[in-house]
């Protein structure tokens, strides 16, 4: 079934981020989009599991990844090879399976914060004041984050405490995009197409508040080559443009999980002086503030990316 004619089509570079304008669930009803369906389904029985049912499915769906997925068994292994060479051939190999069983365990935390109420989720804020004063300015927030494990969850977790925008990366999949992002909608203010620029830049100079992670591989266009993990890495100088053309505020932001598995923590750092007039300089900032923060909890971050896919001139992929 296609786009109801009432309504003007998404762009096809989804440049704007009309999509819960412009859709319903009803414009997904063709058989091509059942197998999302079934997908959408699993998720919404995933998230009402206990949570030590989501443990044990976890560790058993990660052990299962981790032998039927090599590439990204690669990924994983490079990333950690590269960016921990003061650990052992067992120390590595060990946050290797960690990290597999955290984003397992991670999609299980999302498919709850998209399906069902997070109230009886043990939550801490470190440094909300940070937060308070920024919106007390009247300025634009700039939402400085990563790709850390418990990114959705803690996002529902701030309903009646932080408002903000998200940023999101288009899903291939229509109907999933289109389920992911009123999700997402629940929680957050609204959510931005990652090109929509006029968006972000609008909402920035309304004084909103934007979460805003900048550490994955985007290409050599626009980027800079800095250093993460002491590896030169393509770092996109995009925070820098939209907080000077925002007028916005930067504040750091990092989360984790709690030891147990049931908890989760976010940290609000005081505002950090970006754009400082160097881009390059704020992007090697960037990526060792991202760093710091990654060590205290390493298996809680996305290594299953290509984060050092983009080499600079004449250096050989490390993925090989």
């Amino acid at each position: 079934m296609g786009q109801a004619k009432h309504r003007p089509p998404l762009k096809r570079n989804q440049k704007d981020s009309r999509v819960t304008e412009v859709q319903r669930y009803r414009d997904f009803l063709s058989p091509r989009y059942w197998p999302a369906w079934f997908g959408i389904g699993g998720i919404y029985l995933m998230a009402w599991l206990p949570i030590p049912v989501r443990l044990g499915l976890s560790r058993v769906i990660a052990g299962l990844l981790y032998r039927l997925v090599p590439s990204r068994r690669k990924v994983a292994q490079t990333n950690i090879r590269l960016c921990f060479p003061e650990l052992s051939a067992a120390e590595q190999h060990r946050l290797v399976k960690q990290t597999f069983f955290s984003n397992t365990l991670n999609f299980f935390e999302t498919a709850h914060a998209w399906c069902r109420p997070v109230t009886s989720v043990p939550f801490h804020i470190e440094g909300l004041q940070h937060y308070k004063d920024a919106v007390a300015s009247g300025r634009g927030i700039l939402v400085l984050s990563g790709h850390f494990g418990p990114i959705d969850i803690l996002g529902a977790l701030l309903i009646g405490i932080c408002e903000f925008s998200v940023v999101y990366r288009k899903h291939d999949n229509a109907l999933f995009n289109y389920f992911m992002t009123r999700a997402r909608e629940r929680y957050s203010k609204k959510t931005l197409a990652r090109k929509d620029m006029k968006g972000l830049l609008r909402e920035l100079k309304q004084g909103g508040a934007i979460w805003y992670a900048p550490d994955q591989d985007y290409g050599r266009k626009a980027s800079v080559f800095v250093p993460f993990f002491n590896i030169p890495t393509a770092t996109i100088t995009m925070t820098s443009k939209l907080a000077k053309m925002g007028d916005a505020i930067v504040l750091p932001v990092s989360a984790y999980r709690t030891d147990d598995h049931r908890g989760f923590v976010l940290n609000i750092e005081a505002p950090v002086a970006i754009p400082s007039g160097d881009d390059v300089a704020d992007a090697r900032w960037i990526n060792e503030w991202l760093e710091s923060r990654i060590r205290c909890h390493p298996e809680q971050y996305l290594w299953l990316h290509k984060r050092f896919k983009t080499r600079p001139e004449g250096e050989a992929s490390v993925y090989r």
